[in-house]
């Protein structure tokens, strides 16, 4: 895959990113005000976008396993734009569930797990392979950084019925770009022809202990990145900061996510996913330890640019493991039950953690989470080594 395709991937899925999971947090009180609900009412579509795309993951991934992950994106692309442009013409509460379930479907077959998979058979060679995942999750990354804003300044500027058509279009401009600089000049190959040239997928089929390790790992991931930044300010709250300068520490999570991507944009770890595992998972439990303890603002926010930095290599550590520990031919497959328990983490990561700080305030969540992250990372250097090991051998 060429720098420039790359380059183009990445920028659709800021896009992507952007339109259908980031800026519904600027619609929500525009959304409440205009259809007269409750907030949660307009906050539950989101959770079931979640839970739809969720259950959808897995049948994702196996048709990118297939080749068919080019056309996946491009119809989900072109379908949640035109979902979104209909929800504009009937803006009701039913309405708004039937689209953000679609939407879910949609977001299944445009975020990262389809472009992982065309990434990871595009790029035999790990070194490579980290590489180009790196900067698809580089500009990913970016995503809340831009269209928050835009999001709220479409918004004000022209009210939030023309703000989603302007992110319809968006997105189906977006499309249009990954056609002519990605999709078009993909090199096609099997993933049999892969997996015996290269080596990689040390395992046709994971060992069962072995992924649901993994499985529950990334999911522990999820629902805590999930509960951090949605319980941050009323966290901060239990210190005495105020809700705008916590807010102003929310600010760090997109942008501290990039220094790891940018660092493993150079391949450094490419072959050894294991201790890429390790170390964002120690980077997750030292945040969260000094943002529960923090007895500053400093020292809080060097926690939420310590947790940021270990969430921006989950995400790319992610497929690199699945592809060169188990498999490149059924990566897709893999990693879409993988994500299909993320998913789910995510949707219940925000409730449950403000449902325990009521019983043990927030410290004791951060730290019980901490906790946990860190016996994962330890299990992780025994659970993962002899396929660390096999892969180091193949290489």
């Amino acid at each position: 895959m060429r720098s420039r395709a790359v380059v183009a991937l990445g920028v659709g899925q800021c896009v992507n990113w952007g339109v259908l999971y980031y800026a519904f947090a600027v619609l929500i009180v525009p959304l409440q005000q205009a259809l007269g609900v409750q907030p949660w009412v307009v906050t539950g579509a989101f959770s079931f976008a979640l839970i739809t795309s969720a259950l959808a993951a897995p049948a994702v991934g196996e048709w990118a396993d297939r080749d068919r992950g080019p056309l996946l994106m491009q119809a989900g692309g072109v379908g949640a734009a035109l979902l979104l442009a209909m929800w504009t013409v009937t803006p009701t509460a039913l309405s708004l569930y039937i689209v953000w379930g679609a939407l879910g479907l949609c977001m299944a077959a445009t975020l990262y797990e389809p472009a992982f998979v065309i990434v990871g058979r595009a790029h035999h060679d790990p070194v490579a392979r980290l590489r180009a995942i790196a900067a698809v999750t580089l500009f990913g990354g970016l995503a809340s950084t831009v269209f928050l804003p835009l999001t709220a300044f479409a918004v004000a500027q022209a009210g939030w019925r023309n703000a989603v058509l302007i992110l319809a279009a968006l997105l189906l401009l977006s499309v249009l770009t990954t056609r002519l600089f990605v999709w078009r000049h993909l090199p096609t190959g099997s993933a049999a022809d892969v997996d015996a040239e290269f080596g990689a997928g040390a395992e046709e089929r994971p060992r069962e202990s072995r992924f649901l390790f993994v499985a529950a790992t990334f999911a522990l991931t999820s629902l805590t990145s999930a509960a951090f930044i949605a319980n941050l300010i009323p966290a901060m709250a239990e210190r005495g900061i105020a809700p705008g300068t916590a807010a102003a520490l929310g600010g760090l999570l997109g942008i501290m996510q990039l220094p790891g991507r940018l660092l493993l944009m150079t391949g450094a770890g490419a072959r050894s996913p294991q201790r890429l595992l390790m170390f964002s998972l120690a980077l997750h439990a030292c945040g969260l330890a000094l943002v529960g303890w923090a007895g500053s603002l400093s020292v809080a926010a060097l926690g939420t640019s310590v947790f940021a930095l270990g969430a921006g290599l989950t995400a790319l550590v992610r497929p690199h493991l699945i592809q060169t520990v188990f498999s490149i031919e059924r990566g897709g497959s893999i990693d879409g039950r993988v994500a299909r328990g993320q998913q789910f983490a995510r949707a219940i990561g925000p409730v449950l953690a403000a449902s325990l700080a009521s019983v043990v305030t927030y410290t004791g969540v951060f730290a019980a989470l901490a906790g946990t992250l860190l016996l994962a990372a330890v299990a992780s250097r025994q659970i993962l080594a002899e396929s660390t090991d096999l892969v180091k051998e193949t290489l």
